[in-house]
């Protein structure tokens, strides 16, 4: 296997535009930037992709966290185009590529695991940086990795060091991780909404768009999943994951526009994506939805 994903939360930030529709790489917030789903990856160009990974690397090392790992979403239509990007990454400072499998094409994939799986192997072994997978079926058109094909990607793809799973299967996450019992392969869970169940089958940490507005309040949770030492224990997990999960669940249904908005709402960042994704309408009504404004408080509290 080739270098270990650290354990713990990875928050895909969005990228902000200013009002001509160009990257703004002075507003605030735009350093902790990972070119992901929330991060409107597909609609960077390559060049912009290379700015935004080379301005986080750069604010990184300017204030001593040049051990911060960068991970970046490099997914492409086609294997050339997908090594092209990982290549790009790690030369403008990248430490990891985050790959999800090309869903334009999910028509034949699906019925040739085949094709997939070698679409995996090929990528890692032209990448100088090692290759997170990203099993997102909702954003690869329904392709869903199955735990014995994970397994077998790692077992022929030593630069693959790990997998995302936005799937929400925490019975897959739990495959995996047994499958791979012994390596330095990493089982991550894709959302928070899962966290304390992924972590008791063997997840090592997750990703989720829930830090970007209530970070305090997500560490806190993080913590206690990683000390379930007792009952008690136990139940103070499972109480702030229930707030976790019922406010990622609000926030991921408004999507990238509606996390912009909120991010404007509590600290003036550019609200508007890039088209064809319009600002959200009403940021008044999100934030005080019940399950976000409770997480909103509790991050004052923490």
């Amino acid at each position: 296997m080739s270098k270990t994903l650290p354990k713990g939360l990875y928050t895909p930030l969005p990228v902000f535009f200013n009002a001509e529709d160009e990257i703004d790489v002075t507003a605030p917030g735009i350093l902790p930037v990972v070119s992901a789903s929330m991060g409107e990856a597909v609609h960077l160009t390559p060049q912009e992709r290379i700015k935004l990974i080379q301005t986080l690397r750069s604010a990184l090392n300017s204030i001593d966290l040049q051990n911060t790992p960068i991970v970046v979403g490099v997914g492409g239509n086609s294997t050339r185009e997908t090594i092209q990007l990982a290549r790009d990454a790690a030369a403008a400072g990248a430490d990891f590529a985050l790959v999800i499998a090309p869903g334009y094409w999910a028509g034949y994939l699906k019925g040739n695991p085949a094709a997939t799986k070698s679409f995996f192997v090929d990528v890692a072994a032209g990448s100088p940086i090692p290759v997170v997978i990203y099993n997102f079926p909702p954003v690869a058109a329904g392709i869903d990795l199955e735990s014995d094909d994970v397994a077998e990607i790692a077992r022929l793809a030593p630069n693959i060091c790990g997998i995302m799973l936005s799937c929400g299967n925490v019975g897959k996450l739990a495959r995996v991780a047994a499958l791979l019992d012994g390596t330095s392969f990493t089982t991550l869970a894709g959302l928070i909404d899962f966290l304390l169940p992924s972590v008791v089958v063997g997840s090592a940490g997750a990703i989720s768009p829930l830090p970007n507005i209530a970070p305090k309040f997500s560490m806190k949770l993080w913590e206690l999943t990683q000390s379930l030492q007792s009952k008690a224990d136990l139940e103070a997990a499972q109480k702030v994951q229930g707030i976790a999960s019922l406010a990622e669940s609000a926030l991921l249904k408004s999507g990238v526009p509606g996390l912009k908005g909120l991010l404007s709402k509590q600290f003036g960042y550019p609200a508007t994506p890039r088209l064809p994704l319009l600002a959200q309408s009403d940021v008044a009504t999100l934030s005080q939805n019940k399950y976000i404004s409770n997480v909103l408080a509790l991050e004052k509290t923490s």
